[in-house]
């Protein structure tokens, strides 16, 4: 008697909603019911009846909706770091977006909108987070900061922006600091007078150390000035004894 495996059941699928997390499931086909018979696989069975069949999905992070631009975001309640259609909120501190907001509503763009498809999250979170700290160091800085320090923000700037980040505004300003500090002849003379301003405190410093030794030493001084006073009378009186035991006859 021929054996006929009977239909898999249909299987009905879930829309997932676009506000909802992503979780990574493997889904395996339905097999044939069905009984062997003298060791033979039921007819019309295929062989790729036993492949596993599925698709794995991002997990934890949010979709977004397609489309989003800028000029659409009202305030930071709005604003979400979207990659590629996933949000990346969740890998940043609530202090760097804020920043980063700040950075984009400079230029009235996502600063990321332009980076390279396929980047690992955690590399872009630490592009991102990157960019907001020498935005930060930029701000700090003053004539004091070295050519060196400056030097390494910008080629820290230029490999985010190898990565596709809007930074070319930061490395504008960044130029712009170096020639007013250190390529301009006010720059020159502003910094002669750092250097003789911090020579000066320096000698300032040498000076009072000086005193104080100097009191000290003053303090020994007059301490010897009255061990002498109280003991000149008897030292004088023993000399000339001694004296005279010296002179005195054989």
């Amino acid at each position: 008697m021929a054996i006929v495996p009977s239909k898999s059941a249909k299987k009905r699928r879930c829309k997932v909603p676009q506000s909802s997390f992503l979780r990574k499931k493997k889904r395996k086909p339905s097999k044939p019911r069905s009984s062997f018979h003298d060791g033979q696989p039921p007819a019309g069975q295929s062989e790729n009846d036993s492949e596993e069949v599925g698709s794995e999905v991002l997990e934890g992070f949010k979709l977004s909706f397609p489309g989003l631009k800028f000029e659409d975001i009202q305030s930071f309640e709005d604003f979400s770091i979207v990659i590629e259609g996933l949000v990346l909120d969740s890998e940043l501190t609530e202090d760097v977006r804020r920043k980063y907001y700040k950075l984009c509503c400079c230029q009235n763009a996502f600063l990321h909108e332009n980076l390279i498809k396929g980047l690992n999250f955690k590399l872009i979170a630490g592009v991102i987070s990157e960019t907001i700290s020498i935005a930060d160091a930029m701000r700090g800085c003053d004539l004091s900061t070295s050519r060196d320090e400056f030097a390494t923000w910008d080629k820290t700037l230029k490999a985010t922006e190898l990565f596709g980040m809007n930074v070319g505004f930061l490395r504008a300003r960044l130029t712009h600091l170096v020639t007013l500090a250190f390529d301009s002849e006010d720059a020159a003379k502003t910094r002669r007078y750092m250097e003789a301003r911090t020579e000066r405190l320096h000698i300032e410093d040498e000076i009072r150390n000086i005193e104080a030794k100097l009191v000290g030493l003053k303090a020994t001084h007059e301490r010897y000035e009255s061990d002498v006073e109280n003991l000149k009378t008897r030292a004088e009186r023993y000399e000339v004894r001694f004296n005279r035991e010296v002179l005195a006859p054989w």
